[in-house]
């Protein structure tokens, strides 16, 4: 699962360590029962009518705080879709009404017994965990339901203004400790989704790679049984025709079928060069740990050599600077368009010019021969140009295969690279 389809999704994994939330969900329940444990003991308690009322509120609590706050965060369940989009920012009416309720059971329980008015603090961090624009008005009105709940309005319009600096200042002090407590917690949960959003693209990343390489060896593999197709399949065939008419001339002309066979044995010497050029190719990439220039030079000298023809090599002095990835291409399209000119083309002139351009890197490899005929790309039993053509569009570039002038053929590359 990628970032964008865990952020569509709404699923957020759990921002803080489960432990700690673990911590703080027992330490508050117990410190809740303790509350009420305490409030039995009292001499001074209020037994009769309110000691069940208190019971019940303290249940309803309890019921809230765990279906609302912390189940959702300990094992996800239940699943409340405005619970997760809270945690992201705005909160719909829902969350509204979770906290309405659980403030107005404190200050109820509070009037029955004045400890419990210290269980509002929970829940004033939990609110300053929201957006500050949220948290901000919804902590005054829970301040202000606060003090009337505490000294009532007859009491309230009597003070003085040290009765209003003395009384504040306690409750100031109490809303300041709710309201770093909540902000390190709201910090602590982005930086829980900074994480898990670099694990999941750490994830994608990784996944990405992997496909690459399949893709890679998959590539390598159609390369190769092109290879294969154009060198040893078409050599095979012609082994076989002609060893039957060598066969059938046996007896009636030997003169014949003896030049057919050492036609075949020429054919067969030319066919094992082209075998192990190919498994060469598989044991190791075509540039190895030598640079691009050098090896574009030391293949354009040899090619030179091989089939008697003149080959002018144009590298441009930042060629070496180039991605992994794209030398490597730059290099097929240069190894299979010289192994095309020297079967095919029977050409006097070639000429290997590799250009860096700001956006692109051009690679032209044309000669004067005989040129490529019409459709040449497309025609069937023939991988090598479409072979050069998915590599290239595989980096992003174009291929192209055009006349070289009046005769001849030019073959370029362009793939796009970051200056």
């Amino acid at each position: 699962m990628n970032s964008k389809s865990a952020s569509a999704s709404g699923e957020i994994k759990p921002s803080l360590p489960r432990g700690l939330y673990l911590i703080i969900h027992m330490l508050l329940l117990t410190l809740l029962a303790l509350m009420l444990y305490s409030h039995g003991g009292h001499d001074s308690a209020m037994h009769g009518w309110a000691d069940p009322v208190l019971v019940g509120l303290v249940v309803v609590q309890v019921l809230l705080y765990l279906f609302f706050l912390a189940l959702p965060t300990l094992i996800g369940w239940p699943d409340w879709p405005w619970f997760r989009g809270s945690r992201r920012g705005p909160v719909d009416g829902r969350w509204w009404a979770y906290i309405v309720a659980s403030v107005a059971i404190v200050l109820t329980e509070s009037r029955i017994d004045r400890s419990f008015q210290w269980f509002l603090f929970p829940y004033l961090c939990h609110i300053f965990v929201r957006p500050l624009r949220i948290a901000v008005p919804a902590s005054l009105v829970v301040a202000a339901a606060f003090l009337l709940n505490l000294v009532g309005w007859g009491r309230l319009a009597k003070w003085d203004a040290g009765d209003w600096f003395s009384e504040s200042f306690g409750v100031v002090a109490w809303f300041l400790l709710a309201f770093f407590i909540g902000r390190t917690v709201h910090t602590g949960i982005k930086r829980g989704r900074l994480i898990f959003e670099l694990q999941a693209a750490k994830r994608e990343l990784e996944t990405a790679r992997e496909r690459e390489l399949e893709l890679a060896t998959l590539r390598e593999r159609e390369r190769l049984a092109r290879e294969l197709h154009d060198t040893l399949g078409h050599a095979l065939v012609t082994l076989t025709v002609q060893l039957d008419a060598a066969q059938r001339l046996q007896a009636t002309d030997p003169a014949r079928a003896a030049v057919l066979l050492a036609e075949l044995q020429k054919l067969t010497r030319s066919s094992m060069e082209d075998l192990r050029r190919s498994l060469a190719n598989l044991r190791t990439s075509g540039l190895g740990d030598h640079p691009l220039t050098e090896s574009l030079r030391t293949l354009c000298a040899e090619a030179g050599k091989r089939f008697g023809a003149a080959v002018d090599c144009q590298i441009a002095g930042n060629a070496d600077a180039l991605p992994p990835a794209v030398t490597e291409v730059l290099w097929r399209v240069a190894q299979e368009g010289l192994t095309n000119i020297e079967k095919h083309a029977h050409a006097h002139h070639v000429e290997v010019k590799l250009a860096r351009q700001p956006k692109e890197v051009v690679l032209r490899v044309s000669d004067d021969g005989a040129g490529l005929p019409p459709e040449a790309e497309g025609k069937p039993g023939h991988y090598g140009l479409r072979g050069l053509r998915e590599r290239v569009e595989g980096l992003g570039g174009a291929f192209t295969v055009a006349p070289a002038g009046t005769s001849g053929t030019a073959i370029e590359a362009r793939i796009p690279v970051i200056a």
